[in-house]
């Protein structure tokens, strides 16, 4: 097959119908892009403003794209069914790859559209290439019944409960920085305290689902002030909400605050009529699945990452 086509300039009604596959995947994981995302992003890869290559659905379908905030960018691959689309992927993902401006050191990449045995093949080829790895993501669910209207216990001691914008973005963010660092979750995010404000905006002007209110908390120890946890919950459907972020401060974690912010939110979700709820973690995190395997979400799907870093170059030499 011929190598991906440019999508600069490409057909208008192309690219419009690819978005749309590619906004239905991500809906079923969870994501929720704008009404407008799909022709947004069809116009700005005509446009040449979003960099991105595509197979034409005569041909079985296929776009990439990526955004670049140097030193990282987040790319996505999407494949139509047919055949060799494991091969398609692995084209689209490389011709990406070897096209990243310099200034990127890393990118992250999720794929739609392939089977289990077909992104296996995919990430077979593309692990070969040095600095590439995989992240394995799960998402955990449970049931909300009438067991979960009883009380959840005490506020822990010291602490005191406030609403999520009670919190200054800043703070919010330095304790997102904090709990994740270190993890495969700073990985995804970022390092610098933008890209978590960045993340906490996005949630909070409803962009990934209506912002729940009702169902969103934190602990603060309140002099002097400090963030202690925090619980962000948004609405994936009538019936299903989602922990979009969870985090507790590193020093005060194993004190039973993750569990109360958790039950908590539980209850929450219950008097607003929600029937499930669901939470994304990484599959290496064994301390928060065996929390979360002890409140009864039990894991019901999986997405693996494709995380490249380019390999630093070599030092040049000095004459001694």
């Amino acid at each position: 097959m011929d190598p991906p086509r440019p999508a600069a300039g490409a057909p208008a009604d192309e690219l419009l119908e690819l978005a749309q596959l590619v906004r239905r995947e991500l809906l079923l994981l969870e994501e929720s892009p704008s009404g407008a995302w799909v022709e947004e992003t069809a116009r700005d890869l005509r446009d040449g403003r979003k960099v991105g290559w595509y197979y034409p659905t005569s041909d079985g379908g296929g776009l990439a794209f990526y955004s670049a905030r140097p030193p990282d960018a987040f790319a996505h691959v999407h494949v139509g069914a047919g055949t060799d689309a494991a091969g398609r992927a692995v084209r689209l993902a490389t011709t990406m790859l070897d096209a990243l401006p310099a200034a990127v050191r890393a990118v992250d990449v999720g794929f739609t559209g392939l089977s289990s045995d077909e992104e296996a093949l995919v990430f077979t080829e593309l692990l070969r290439r040095p600095g590439a790895r995989a992240i394995v993501r799960e998402a955990m669910e449970r049931a909300i019944g009438p067991d979960d209207d009883g009380p959840v216990g005490s506020i822990p001691a010291g602490l005191v409960l406030l609403p999520v914008r009670r919190i200054t973005l800043d703070a919010l963010a330095e304790l997102d920085r904090a709990a994740f660092a270190g993890t495969v979750d700073e990985l995804l995010i970022g390092r610098e305290l933008a890209d978590y404000r960045r993340v906490l905006e996005a949630l909070l002007a409803n962009e990934v689902g209506r912002f729940l209110d009702e169902a969103s908390t934190a602990l603060l120890e309140p002099d002097p002030p400090r963030l202690v946890g925090a619980l962000l919950s948004t609405e994936q459907s009538p019936r299903r909400a989602v922990f979009a972020d969870f985090l507790v401060a590193p020093s005060d974690r194993k004190r039973g605050h993750g569990r109360y912010l958790l039950r908590w939110g539980i209850r929450a979700l219950r008097a607003l009529g929600y029937e499930r709820v669901r939470l994304w973690v990484s599959h290496e995190n064994d301390a928060a699945r065996h929390l979360y395997d002890g409140l009864g979400f039990r894991a019901v799907a999986r997405a693996t990452i494709y995380r490249w870093e380019r390999p630093a170059s070599p030092q040049p030499q000095t004459a001694a």
